[in-house]
């Protein structure tokens, strides 16, 4: 028997062409069967309910399909007594069956599972067939809710279907069946291990060191246990007084666990990320509001079966967000972002020049770092000249390109394109209230600020390299004879920097390049405040021994100011270096272009070829590839950086459109105002 692979995938995955009818479901019903084909026939009513509808299926305006699906489910019931004796039946001997625990308190809360162990678990869900019988609701919960969409019918279920469903659930119960409803006193059980949790996650080193008071017993998180059994012990005695002062003590307990988690989150702030705290801060959240939903569902008893639907689709969301690989993998990049976004936005602060002192320093600062980087591309075309192994070759580059780099450093000078990947995450960091007019204003003004910053940083950068580079030049021709690069190289290190060739693609590649050195940056400054290295440094006895309390002091004080910069620059000068000969290795197509760097060639190339060489095609596509350089530099490292500060900070697509036109706007009406400062 043939039929085609549409009607293969649909049975496999039991899609509405391979379901039973309406009149097979609701007749097949049995509390007699093995809990497997019991949950089988559940799955199977799940899945005719939310199964897309028929042109002759018709519903009122104000009722989804769903609700609609369940109504008739009801309504073929009260016309057959039998087959609604015996669904009520089976559903009662499912809930007696099964555990609802781990449901309550464990479905869609976050797990700290390492990325891939938790990918190779979310796969293993997503295709091995579920362990066969088993008991934990959970489990069903998966198989009767695996869609994305299927918390939004459930919420949308009509009052009066939610209350036939309900009728159903308490039809006919016989003596043999007292007892059935085992999920109040699950949800007590899961409130009691959700408390247990919190306790143990909220008294844990990581967050305790970094509250002001650390005693155990005083944290509101290890009183949670002892209130929520005050609280069962008001219930169980019938005291609505006693109950409603004990709620009260629970709930200003749950508010005093909110005040400490963002104690530890401000703390963070100010000390360094680490991803594990940051996982802990996460489930502690989860868990309080879990924990808050599961006392309303416990005491609260007022609009009982609208609020069970609303924290069933609750579960079904969370926990399709706990199974997708998208959010697992945007969660990650989260916690990894944080770290990048505190430690880059407080030293990207000192690159923003918000006035026209600022913008001068910020102009002679950049002018220096030309200076120093034209000693760099001197040195460069001497290493180049040495024709080494290329890994030895890219060794020699990678620390020619780190010395220059961290001298711009040292001497308080600036390298333009560093700046974006810094200076982006500073930005991010006002992108709060991005809704209310003013704050936009604000963060308007703080962009302005950034770009005509970044364009002093490179017109300084440019206008000393230039000369710094024609000096060398003509000292080196005075003292050897001999040009400073090469006669028989620079024609091709002048077409090597066209508009016309590859180097625009080259440099934005360079801005990748820059953006992830300030990764490293960001993640060494990280480790040494969150492990405390600076004040390490100082109080240690050896170096105190060898160096004095002052100096030992002014040590740490150097690294704690410069760790992030210097991990920054040598991490970048050793990608330059080395990543174009790891390329050429392999044989791909990728090098390195950098504006700075690339003016200095290009000056070099025009002093060794002559003054003539000023009228030359090749001369002109060199320029206009320069300013392309720099224009590919600064863009994507810059919209990288902004890019990852955004996620971090949880800046919305509507709330990035507005910024946008408001930059829009400002840019049309002060033009000039991004390329000077127009007050003082």
């Amino acid at each position: 028997m043939s039929f085609s692979l549409k009607a293969l995938i649909d049975r496999y995955a039991g899609r509405h062409a391979a379901l039973p009818s309406l009149d097979v479901l609701a007749s097949s019903a049995s509390p007699d069967e093995a809990l497997e084909e019991r949950l089988n026939w559940l799955v199977d009513l799940a899945q005719w309910i939310r199964r897309p509808g028929h042109a002759d299926e018709t519903q009122p305006a104000n009722m989804s399909m769903q609700s609609g699906r369940l109504r008739r489910f009801l309504d073929v019931l009260e016309r057959n007594p039998p087959w609604k004796l015996a669904v009520a039946r089976t559903l009662r001997s499912i809930i007696s069956e099964t555990q609802a625990v781990a449901l309550f308190s464990e479905t869609g809360l976050p797990r700290q599972f390492g990325l891939l162990a938790e990918i190779g678990r979310r796969l293993a869900r997503q295709y091995l067939p579920p362990h066969p019988g088993s008991a934990e609701l959970g489990v069903l919960f998966d198989r009767l809710f695996p869609y994305p969409n299927d918390d939004l019918w459930i919420e949308n279920l009509q009052e009066a279907t939610l209350e036939r469903f309900g009728d159903l659930l308490a039809h006919g119960v016989g003596p043999q069946e007292t007892g059935w409803n085992k999920l109040p006193a699950e949800l007590e059980d899961a409130l009691a291990y959700l408390a247990a949790q919190i306790c143990v996650t909220g008294c844990s080193g990581g967050i305790r060191q970094r509250l002001k008071h650390q005693s155990v017993r005083e944290l509101a998180f290890f009183k949670l246990g002892t209130a929520l059994s005050s609280t069962f012990a008001a219930c169980a005695k019938g005291d609505e007084a006693a109950l409603a002062a004990a709620l009260h003590d629970l709930q200003s307990l749950l508010d005093a666990c909110r005040r400490a988690r963002a104690e530890v989150l401000a703390h963070l702030e100010k000390s360094g990320v680490s991803t594990e705290v940051v996982y802990h801060l996460a489930f502690i959240e989860a868990s309080l509001q879990r924990f808050q939903d599961l006392l309303l569902l416990a005491f609260d008893p007022a609009n009982l079966l609208r609020r069970s639907a609303g924290f069933v689709a609750l579960l079904a969301r969370q926990n399709r967000a706990q199974e997708s690989m998208i959010d697992l993998l945007r969660q990650n990049w989260r916690l990894l972002t944080r770290k990048i976004v505190e430690r880059s936005g407080e030293t990207g602060e000192h690159y923003i020049a918000r006035s026209r002192p600022e913008y001068g320093i910020m102009f002679k600062s950049a002018a220096g770092g030309g200076a120093i980087m034209a000693v760099t591309t001197w040195l460069k075309t001497i290493v180049l000249a040495w024709s080494n192994p290329g890994l030895l070759q890219g060794i020699a580059a990678s620390i020619n390109y780190s010395i220059g780099f961290v001298a711009i450093q040292l001497t308080g000078s600036t390298l333009a394109t560093k700046q974006p990947a810094n200076t982006a995450p500073a930005l991010a960091a006002r992108m709060h209230n991005v809704r209310e007019p003013a704050a936009i204003e604000q963060l308007v003004d703080e962009i302005v600020c950034l770009v005509r910053s970044q364009i002093a940083s490179i017109a300084g950068n440019l206008a000393l390299v230039v000369p710094s580079m024609l000096l060398l030049h003509f000292l080196i021709l005075g003292c050897t004879g001999s040009h400073i690069m090469p006669p028989e190289k620079a024609p091709k290190a002048m077409n090597s920097i066209s508009i016309l060739g590859p180097s625009v693609i080259y440099a934005a590649f360079t801005g990748v390049l820059l953006w992830a050195s300030s990764l490293v940056a960001a993640w060494a400054g990280n480790w040494f405040a969150y492990h405390h290295i600076g004040e390490a440094l100082a109080t240690d006895r050896r170096l105190i021994r060898a160096l004095g309390a002052s100096r030992a002091a002014r040590f740490a004080r150097f690294w704690t100011r410069n760790i992030a910069a210097l991990s920054g620059n040598i991490s970048f000068g050793f990608m330059l270096g080395l990543i174009p000969e790891v390329a050429q290795f392999a044989s791909l197509p990728l090098d390195i272009r950098h504006v700075t760097l690339s003016a200095g060639i290009l000056t070099a190339s025009l002093a060794t070829l002559g003054i003539g060489a000023l009228a030359t095609k090749a001369f002109v596509l060199a320029a206009l590839g320069i300013a392309g350089i720099g224009l590919m530099n600064l863009t994507v490292s810059f919209w990288l950086a902004m890019f990852v500060a955004t996620r971090a900070c949880g800046i919305q697509s509507p709330e990035r459109h507005a910024i946008y036109v408001a930059v829009a706007r400002r840019f049309r009406r002060h033009p000039l105002s991004f390329l000077f400062p127009t007050t003082p």
